[in-house]
């Protein structure tokens, strides 16, 4: 995500166990990450109750999305 556009959209947290943001995962999947295996082990985000991980996969196939358009 282009970090001028970060700043436009309020923090919007995708894990509030571990506090992760949305901004955090799209950095994690800018620099490599492909699954949320992967933004777990970086971020820790659905580790703990796991809720998050519905949000993650789905921020993940939006970002492939945009990316193969």
């Amino acid at each position: 995500m282009d970090p001028s556009a970060r700043k436009a959209f309020p923090r919007m947290y995708v894990c509030i166990c571990r506090a992760v943001t949305e901004n955090e995962v799209h950095d994690c999947i800018a620099a490599g990450a492909k699954s949320a295996k992967q933004i777990r082990d970086t971020t820790g985000a659905g580790g703990d109750c796991a809720r998050c991980v519905r949000k993650i996969c789905a921020i993940l196939k939006r970002s492939e999305e945009l990316t193969t358009a």
